[in-house]
């Protein structure tokens, strides 16, 4: 269904002048045009009778309107007979009709909007006061105003229970790692993305296009999702068409971006120094002389002793980010409609990488009877991008980071000759000379059309098929490369991969609602889902080209060449149902549930049914409350009880189908045949991970302008999948079964204040969660160990593990008086760290080794400022992450290894015998010295990832409106906008926080300063 085509497009400097004038042409019209009044009049709080700014009015059917002064007052010319539509946050919608009357006061009731807000839930809507689950939500309007370059990265700090890490500011790679209430399977741990109502993924919309965001966070609330919903479901729901006249929508925003933090390396001078100095450490003479230190240091000499800042070198990209978005709505009693066109260019702090990303929208909703409404949905999505490769391994970008970290700055950029200077591995900046090689085109189209018939007064029936289709060409050339003479890397290699996937689905459901003696209020849900899923992928490799120019596979050698391909279905079927029911909306019960039957799972246990169940009382309601209703307006406790699944847990899409592997030979008649085998032991009774969630919650509202949230809760994830040893008998590898099992549990907070000071208007909005992560059951063991980190039972999920320390030792006889480290043994010198005997029998080894911290923050929290004076608009967004500890290895912080490595500037406090007051241990020369982070996971390399982040800072203006009216304008706002504008933490100096552990080869965390405009016509 390729019907629409975009063709690759990638802006010039011409394109960015145009975007440059367009902006100053806009901002000149603020000095022109006048407009008389008919209407006047002043809006008021009804309680305080305080002036209200920045209240909307709207003659109702057009895109005539206003917005009051910071005094409250307003002008708008009408027609005589017209309705004004009057609307403010916080504040309950009114209408009123002018009837030829020229001075109109307004007095506007707080509250009433809150408990009226209506929050989308699974197939359909709920108002927030009846909610039994635990439903967070944000509108689009805190993703629509702000400069991001992900969804993912614009919930960051907004919800409570949603964590998000952003470890990487890569183009089109920047999309953060979402968990909902911690992480619930040892397995795929993300949560279900659905849009419109059709699975599908966060890439799939842009900000611009999202009217609202729920998250369905317990099973009360996510049952009706089954076997999909365990880590949690994100409901994302587009902009549609509004009654009245066509509304042109045009916004624009260009930046610059930079990354957050980077790693300080020492220079030659420096580094020549230290090297010397671990050299004689070592026993070993020094490798400089006095002459080679002088000329490191006067840079005389810049060819035979250069002093090369490969960081400056490696972050040469522009860091531009341009978003241009434009929308038409509009609609009457027959058609609603919306369409838009969304761009995307930005440009890496890193050379050759970058995206290119268009996405186009239709939404159209037909009503041609009462009692009948059809709508399609469409969308397509088309990103480019694409990086640097390197000619040492391939791979990508992280390995011309890694090098970057660890070159020696004493080698050259280029010899005096124009060639590369090299080490053993290469050069990385030479990898990037050589331009893009590796490069991703993602096409996704989504069609989604429905049709709703009203049979009777409340109830209603409706039909919805969807068509998700995700098209993948990606291909990564290496490219020979001749550094000098000496020095080669090749041959020119390439390796395509097309892959191709396709979601169909089928959802029929019927929703009825009666009310009975004016009290017994009753929703019915039923419905039935169908879906079928297949993938398809496509390898072809190549090598020893004629050119590193000609990326087509045709041009290299057949000799060697390699092809593979498969293709894998899914299929499930599924009936679920709800009711609620609310007494005089005092008394509040909902159940849920779904049977999902997969093809994943054998026959027999092919059906999982996933129940819940809730309830909710409105204290506030009963006439016990009514003396206390004037300072709790609204007061609601909730409980909840479910189960959830998860079939996505595994990538094997048969785990109790045995299936057959090519590639095995056979001897017959002395002659080697190929042939194929049963290589996995599988498991037909392998069964869905089930995930039992339990919850309280209260939801009050204070004084009309308090808003508060907490909810407590338990999720008990049984029957984990994992592998399991086959026996030797079978001769096989391992299978998969249900035997682990998890742990959480947690509390969440929602505070949320809104209130106006005269001319200002103040809203301030805080969450904070807490989860606590325990491995109760695993594959028949007490613990794994994975590298640094070890999974537990009665401990947290991938725990860090090694040695603790307590400092340096500072004597020989402080160590002849130490407990024996036979880790190390003679190694040990003073300088060193003390490793601790934990368990006490007089000698350091492995039995030592114990839990040193979390690798998972358990506290996540966010709050966030808004501020309006005048005309002026403020937000400050701020989000932070505590009780986590991250661990940098040797390539990070910088070793004293010769060429192939460079210290950071931790090492300038290295101990010596001269300066003994000091935490950072003596020099070695090499990467596996006792106190260097490579051999042994010690605490002292263990460091905390606590932060607070200022997420984004936003100033807005609005251009008043007196001004734009003669130019049909109804709203014009210009903005600057910041994203990780800057961030406190004791994290090792350089490192991001958010940053992955390890050797510090992933694309930096980026922070992004931009100025933007939004135009309404």
């Amino acid at each position: 269904m390729n019907f629409l085509k975009l063709t690759k497009n990638n802006p010039t400097r011409l394109m960015k002048k145009i975007v440059i004038t367009t902006y100053f042409l806009l901002f000149s019209i603020i000095m022109l045009g006048q407009t008389t009044v008919e209407v006047s009049g002043k809006v008021v709080d009804n309680d305080s009778g305080i002036p209200i700014p920045g209240v909307n009015i709207i003659e109702k059917g057009t895109t005539n309107g206003t917005m009051t002064d910071f005094d409250g007052n307003f002008v708008l010319e009408a027609p005589a007979n017209a309705t004004l539509v009057i609307s403010y946050l916080g504040y309950t919608t009114q209408e009123i009709n002018i009837n030829n009357k020229s001075e109109i006061d307004i007095a506007l009731q707080q509250g009433a909007a809150a408990l009226d807000e209506v929050v989308v839930v699974g197939y359909g809507t709920q108002k927030k006061v009846n909610l039994t689950g635990s439903v967070a939500s944000v509108d689009g309007d805190m993703l629509e105003s702000r400069a991001i370059t992900s969804v993912s990265a614009g919930l960051s700090g907004l919800l409570p229970g949603v964590s998000v890490r952003q470890s990487s500011g890569m183009p089109g790679a920047d999309g953060g790692t979402i968990r909902i209430r911690g992480t619930g399977t040892l397995n795929q741990a993300s949560p279900m993305v659905l849009i419109d109502g059709v699975e599908g993924s966060l890439n799939d919309v842009q900000s611009n296009d999202i009217a609202s965001i729920s998250v369905l966070k317990d099973a009360a609330s996510a049952a009706i999702y089954g076997s999909k919903a365990a880590n949690g479901v994100i409901l994302i729901t587009t902009k549609t068409g509004k009654y009245g006249e066509p509304t042109v929508n045009f916004s624009s925003d260009i930046g610059w971006q930079s990354p957050t933090k980077l790693p300080d390396y020492l220079g030659s001078y420096d580094y020549a120094t230290l090297y010397n100095e671990a050299l004689e450490n070592s026993g070993k003479a020094a490798k400089f002389s006095e002459e080679d230190l002088e000329l490191f240091r006067n840079g005389s000499d810049p060819f035979g002793h250069p002093d090369t800042d490969w960081q400056d070198l490696l972050y040469q990209g522009s860091g531009f980010v341009m978003t241009n978005n434009f929308g038409i709505s509009g609609g009457s009693d027959f058609t609603r409609y919306r369409a838009s066109i969304n761009h995307q260019k930005q440009e890496g702090i890193i050379k050759h990488t970058g995206k290119n990303e268009y996405n186009g929208r239709l939404n159209l909703t037909l009503t041609p009877k009462k009692w009948l409404t059809t709508n399609m949905n469409l969308s397509y999505t088309q990103m480019d991008r694409e990086q640097p490769n390197n000619a040492y391994v391939g791979g990508g970008i992280d390995q011309i980071i890694r090098q970057a970290n660890r070159i020696a700055p004493w080698i050259p950029y280029k010899n005096e000759d124009g060639t590369y200077g090299t080490i053993s591995d290469g050069n990385p900046i030479a990898w990037l000379d050589m331009g893009p090689q590796i490069n991703y085109l993602r096409k996704t189209f989504v069609g989604i059309g429905s049709v709703q018939v009203d049979l009777m007064k409340g109830l209603n029936v409706k039909a919805l098929v969807s068509h998700r289709n995700v098209e993948s060409d990606n291909s990564e050339m290496n490219k020979e490369i001749q550094y000098n003479p000496s020095k080669y890397h090749g041959p020119t290699k390439l390796l395509e991969d097309l892959s191709s996937s396709t979601r169909n689905t089928l959802d029929l459901t019927a929703n009825y609602f009666s009310t009975l003696n004016e009290v017994h209020n009753v929703a019915v849900l039923a419905g039935y889902h169908a879906e079928s899923f297949n993938y398809k992928r496509t390898t072809a490799y190549r090598e020893n080209f004629p050119s590193t120019e000609l990326p087509n596979l045709d041009a290299g050698s057949t000799n060697g060449m390699k092809n593979s391909g498969y293709t894998r279905d899914l299929n499930m079927v599924s009936w679920f149902g709800r009711i609620n029911y609310d007494f005089d909306g005092r008394y509040l019960l909902e159940a849920n549930v779904r049977a999902d039957a997969s093809s994943r799972f054998a026959e027999d246990n092919r059906v999982g049914v996933f129940p819940s169940f809730s309830a909710g009382w409105r204290i506030s309601e009963e006439a016990f409350f009514e003396n206390a209703k004037s300072i709790f307006n609204d007061l609601k406790l909730r409980a909840s009880w479910g189960q959830l699944g998860n079939q996505d847990a595994l990538d094997d899409y048969y785990p109790t189908i045995p299936t057959l592997g090519l590639g095995a030979d056979y001897p017959f008649n002395s002659t080697i045949t190929p042939g194929a085998a049963v290589i996995n032991a599988k498991n037909e009774a392998l069964i869905w991970e089930k995930t039992t969630s339990y919850g309280l919650g209260l939801d009050t509202r204070i004084f009309n302008r308090l808003d508060l949230t907490v909810d407590v809760y338990k999720k008990l994830t049984e029957g984990i999948i994992m592998q399991v040893p086959a026996p030797n008998e079978f001769a096989l590898n391992n299978f998969f079964d249900n035997v682990g099992k998890l742990d959480n549990k947690g509390i969440e907070a929602t505070l949320n204040y809104r209130d106006t000071f005269g001319d200002l208007d103040f809203g301030f909005g805080a969450n904070l969660a807490y989860n606590k992560n325990e491995l109760v059951q695993l594959a028949g063991t007490d613990q794994i160990i994975s590298g640094r980190q070890i999974r537990q039972l009665g401990k947290s999920l991938d725990a860090w593990y090694g040695y603790k320390t307590d400092g340096l030792h500072q004597s020989q006889a402080g160590i002849d008086n130490y407990p024996t480290n036979t880790i190390y043994g003679n190694q040990i010198k003073p300088g060193d760290l003390r490793y601790v005997d934990t368990n006490g029998d007089g000698e350091v080894n492995a039995d030592d080794r114990v839990l040193l911290g979390n690798s998972t923050p358990n506290f996540n929290f966010g709050f966030n400022l808004n501020l309006g004076y005048k005309n002026f608009d403020l937000l400050a967004l701020f989000q932070g992450a505590t009780g986590a500890y991250g661990y940098m290895d040797f390539d990070a912080i910088g070793a004293v290894n010769g060429d192939a490595q460079k210290p950071s500037a931790i090492w300038l406090d290295r101990w010596t015998p001269t300066n003994t007051n000091t935490s950072v241990p003596r020099l070695v020369d090499g990467i596996y010295g006792p106190s260097m982070p490579q051999n042994s996971t010690t605490s002292y390399w263990l460091r905390s990832t606590d932060y607070l982040r200022m997420k984004n800072l936003q100033i807005g203006y609005n251009i008043p409106q007196n001004i734009l009216e003669s130019w049909n304008i109804s709203r014009l706002r210009v903005y600057y906008s910041a994203q990780n504008l800057f961030t406190v933490t004791n994290y090792l100096k350089g490192w991001d926080p958010e940053a992955p552990s390890g050797r510090g080869s992933s694309y930096p965390v980026v922070m992004t300063n931009s100025v933007g405009l939004n135009l309404t016509f």
